[in-house]
């Protein structure tokens, strides 16, 4: 078996990676009465639990040989992030894989079938940018954050005329792209509600432009920065070393005969968009690569 075909397996075997559920926008578009939202900027929704409850028992499916019907710390160890959707996502997804049985049941008259699951919240593995005491965030994420990277100066020129027109429409500031992704976010959210576009979307005044040519160019502009940082190389180094170590660390753990049987991971966009293609780049290095990666964002 070759070297990548074993750490694929591995993965397959042990690991799981979840990025959090549907969420709402960091900033909502007000011009309609909105049906939708209500949890709070940024929060897990309706949607978002769904999908985590469904992903849950799928991999009940998938998983099942590997652990028992009820939870036991000796088989199996979670983390997340300190983000609500994270934490939320876990929890709901964990509600999918274990449905209690036997022993487990505690609430049988009500019918709740569910069971408390313990979970870490690890920041400087899974979110690095929150982790306050981290000297290199602020820095690798400079040139992201202000749209100075050749990739997003490129995206500002191309959709200038649509920026504009956001802006003067939310009175947002649009000097940072992260607002044309709020803006996206809060399109994929009234889709996903069928919910109506507030009227300078449905029928816009932008030259050139009608309804279909402006969500279609505003929904690019989705996950902008989060794509801008697993594309650049000193972000995207800060952002999964600390995680890739855990997992190396994991599977050398389980080739030696220790630790549970998998381990899961709920994680930002930032962070689970990394680690899946750092878990391909790492069977290309050697171990003095890996080790300055981790140096890297532990600094």
């Amino acid at each position: 078996m070759t070297r990548i075909a074993e750490c694929l397996f591995q993965f397959i075997a042990q690991l799981l990676f979840f990025r959090h559920g549907n969420r709402n926008p960091e900033v909502f578009l007000e011009e309609n009465p909105r049906t939708w939202g209500f949890e709070g900027d940024t929060e897990l929704t309706s949607i978002g639990k769904r999908q985590a409850f469904g992903l849950g028992k799928e991999l009940r499916k998938f998983v099942g040989k590997l652990i028992s019907e009820n939870y036991n710390r000796s088989e199996a160890k979670f983390y997340s992030s300190s983000a609500n959707r994270c934490q939320m996502t876990l929890q709901v997804a964990l509600a999918g894989l274990y449905k209690p049985v036997g022993w487990a049941e505690w609430d049988v008259s009500s019918g709740l079938m569910w069971t408390p699951v313990p979970y870490d919240i690890n920041d400087p593995m899974l979110r690095m940018y929150a982790v306050k005491e981290c000297k290199n965030s602020d820095k690798v994420w400079k040139p992201i954050d202000g749209d100075s990277l050749p990739f997003l100066l490129e995206a500002r020129k191309r959709s200038a005329p649509l920026l504009d027109y956001i802006g003067k429409n939310t009175g947002w500031n649009m000097s940072s792209l992260g607002r044309a992704a709020d803006f996206a976010d809060n399109l994929i959210e009234i889709d996903m509600y069928n919910a109506s576009y507030p009227k300078w979307v449905s029928h816009p005044t932008l030259e050139g432009y009608d309804e279909e040519k402006l969500v279609k160019e505003a929904l690019e502009f989705a996950e902008v920065h989060q794509i801008a940082c697993t594309n650049y190389g000193p972000c995207r180094d800060l952002m999964s070393g600390v995680w890739l170590k855990h997992i190396l660390n994991t599977i050398s753990d389980v080739q030696n005969g220790k630790g549970p049987h998998i381990v899961g991971y709920a994680s930002v966009s930032e962070a689970a968009s990394f680690i899946i293609g750092r878990c391909v780049q790492y069977v290309q290095k050697t171990p003095v690569e890996v080790d300055s990666l981790v140096h890297v964002a532990k600094t």
